[in-house]
């Protein structure tokens, strides 16, 4: 399911993305986007692994992960376009749009990594 819905929201968000105005916000979008997919992926795998007992049912650590991944991945399509709307700044909007990008980039990595594990690889 990854695989499948991820790769054509993160071209159309990168696509449809401004360069000029997200270049100059990349280092808030950056700052934003990946130390939080990871914190959120790996906080949802341990919530499974540890306090859902997951560990007892025999699932292993890198299957929360990937789990972790799934779910940690946003999209604020809608706030976007709520922006757009209101006639906020186009560096706000990029600025969510790049964060967006981002998470949904990094949790397509994490995803593949653990899936990696869990095949043993």
């Amino acid at each position: 399911m990854m695989l499948i819905f991820l790769p054509p929201l993160i071209f159309e968000s990168a696509f449809s993305t401004d360069y000029h105005t997200f270049k100059k916000q990349l280092g808030k979008i950056l700052l934003m986007a990946i130390p939080i997919i990871l914190a959120a992926t790996f906080l949802t795998a341990l919530v499974m692994y540890y306090v859902l007992g997951y560990s007892e049912l025999g699932l292993s650590w890198s299957a929360c992960v990937m789990f972790g991944a799934i779910i940690s991945a946003t999209d604020p399509v809608a706030v976007v376009a709520i922006l757009k709307t209101l006639g906020v700044s186009k560096s706000l909007g990029t600025i969510i749009e790049g964060e967006s990008l981002f998470n949904d980039g990094t949790a397509m990595v994490i995803f593949a990594v653990a899936v990696s594990a869990v095949e043993g690889e």
